[in-house]
């Protein structure tokens, strides 16, 4: 898990540092249900992408037992369950559908090891956010 964790972070800093990144990441995300566009109508997608590369980060650490990630998950799962933004859990999978394809499109070391292993740790916070719903 380590390693799959060094290389997902290794590929979120060469994705990041391509500018338009966010933005094309909430292109493919808002563009994958009608649920997830209207959930995001009355949402400042500057301030949004602001908040979704700290998460990113989070989630990315929270397999570690961060505890500064553990907290901010924690609040994203409290956040996201019924009684806060009724995050639906099916819709997870579009989002780390749309992260995964945003990352391809800019790290030019993406392949699939790469992708697997983004997926795996992504599932590990999913999973406990979902826990919460």
């Amino acid at each position: 898990m380590k390693e799959d964790i060094s290389r997902v972070r290794l590929s979120y800093g060469r994705s990041i540092a391509k500018r338009d990144f966010l933005g094309r990441f909430y292109e493919i995300f808002l563009a994958s249900s009608p649920e997830i566009a209207r959930k995001f109508v009355n949402t400042d997608l500057e301030k949004q992408q602001e908040l979704l590369a700290m998460s990113v980060n989070m989630v990315i650490l929270f397999p570690q037992e961060n505890k500064i990630a553990k907290n901010a998950v924690g609040r994203i799962r409290e956040s996201h369950s019924r009684g806060g933004l009724n995050i639906e859990p099916h819709l997870y999978t579009l989002w780390v559908d749309s992260l995964v394809q945003a990352v391809s499109e800019h790290d030019p070391e993406f392949d699939e090891q790469l992708e697997a292993s983004w997926r795996k740790v992504l599932q590990i916070a999913i999973d406990y956010i979902v826990g919460g719903y």
